[in-house]
């Protein structure tokens, strides 16, 4: 099915699985950023060693100390979040990943942080270019929000308030530097946190997830993601009239959900906490890519009731097959780990805690031939400018 371009898994275990090469073969990680100099530059370093194979990482700032806030050990001064988020994206910038492509990260500060305004416009000066950044918006939040009041900004060190802001001016903050520079996103921590999003809430909360979204994990886990490729899945019934094979799409998400299980036994994680956590809960995410040309294919308008209909009855599919392979597989291998801490403990045991994810696709929709992800095709005729170290390669799409 791989050489078929039926399924893909994400690039770094394309790139890396069977060379020998001792570089790890998922896309997303999440670290955890302490608030001492240790505990940030630890992170600094596991970072550096994931995008050097290929790797990106997400992670949360919200446990720094705000700017200017009080340093017992040398009695100076914080300089604040932001800082080290620019400290982040210097070493992305000293590091190729393994020479395929450039680091990427995720940035997420709560939305209650005394630094949250330094942060979300900490883009319009063009730098920290390496990362997205994302506002992590509170319950509390929104509802000041919706009765347009001010809401309190708490010092993490204390857990103490500092002071209060108006949500309506933050949150025009956010829109006025998102619609300048693309960021920030917002990430509804609270809606995560209570949801399946967190099938092992009792583990701890979720403060952020990889670089493109996809992904909401707790500090030092992974994922290991690929796609089915559903374009590939549709067969001629009569001339000129096309419909899905449902039978090779439930083939192709089982077989898929086995190979991403295996990753995880295969993979040679690059760091020893990475490794306990991913085993603890052994989160997979298979999604699709191929979604506008399969539309094209049936003759189905992207922006139509039709295609939402058919949105949702593929992906109901899909999430049943590819929950009912982790089931399977639970019973040859066992459940995960953690699965008597998890929300699925009075369930079917379960392999994997996550099953499903819809990820951008970008480098494997390239390779399969298929439009990304389950975006609106780009254009119908582009050019993709891949950056090396000999020069820039130009990549024409019709």
């Amino acid at each position: 099915v791989i050489v078929e371009g039926s399924f893909l898994p994400n690039s770094p275990t394309l790139m890396n699985a069977g060379k020998g090469n001792q570089l790890q073969y998922s896309a997303c990680y999440v670290l955890p950023v302490g608030d001492s100099m240790q505990e940030i530059f630890d992170s600094v370093k596991a970072a550096a060693i994931i995008h050097q194979s290929g790797g990106g990482t997400g992670m949360a700032f919200s446990r720094l100390r705000p700017k200017n806030d009080f340093v017992r050990s040398t009695g100076g001064r914080a300089s604040g979040p932001v800082s080290f988020l620019r400290v982040f994206n210097a070493a992305t910038d000293a590091v190729k990943q393994g020479g395929m492509r450039r680091g990427a990260n995720m940035g997420i500060l709560r939305v209650d942080h005394p630094d949250i305004l330094e942060f979300v416009e900490c883009k319009l000066d063009g730098g920290v270019s390496n990362f997205n950044i994302s506002v992590a918006a509170t319950d509390a939040f929104m509802e000041a929000l919706a009765r347009g009041a001010d809401y309190e900004l708490i010092n993490p060190r204390t857990g103490l308030p500092t002071g209060r802001l108006s949500a309506r001016e933050v949150f025009d903050r956010i829109v006025r530097a998102a619609w300048r520079t693309g960021d920030p996103g917002m990430i509804f921590l609270d809606r995560i946190n209570a949801s399946p999003a967190n099938p092992t809430a009792d583990l701890g909360l979720i403060e952020a997830t990889n670089p493109c979204g996809e992904q909401a994990l707790p500090p030092n886990d992974a994922c290991n993601l690929g796609s089915v490729n559903v374009s590939r899945l549709v067969r001629e019934t009569a001339p000129d009239r096309w419909s899905i094979d449902w039978e090779e799409i439930e083939r192709v998400v089982r077989l898929g959900v086995r190979f991403l299980d295996d990753v995880i036994e295969v993979n040679p994680y690059p760091l020893p906490q990475i490794d306990a956590m991913v085993k603890a809960t052994r989160r997979i995410g298979l999604g699709i890519m191929g979604w506008a040309d399969l539309l094209f294919i049936l003759g189905v308008p992207y922006d139509s009731q039709a295609a939402l209909d058919l949105a949702e009855r593929l992906m109901a599919f899909v999430n049943e097959k590819a929950h009912d392979q982790s089931c399977r597989l639970a019973d040859e291998r066992g459940p995960f780990p953690n699965w008597s801490r998890s929300m699925y403990r009075t369930g079917r045991p379960m392999l994997n805690a996550t099953v499903t994810a819809i990820a951008p696709t970008g480098t494997i929709s390239m390779l399969a031939g298929c439009s990304s992800g389950i975006e609106p095709v780009f254009a119908l005729a582009f050019e993709h400018r891949v950056k090396g170290a000999d020069g820039d390669r130009v990549l024409p799409f019709v």
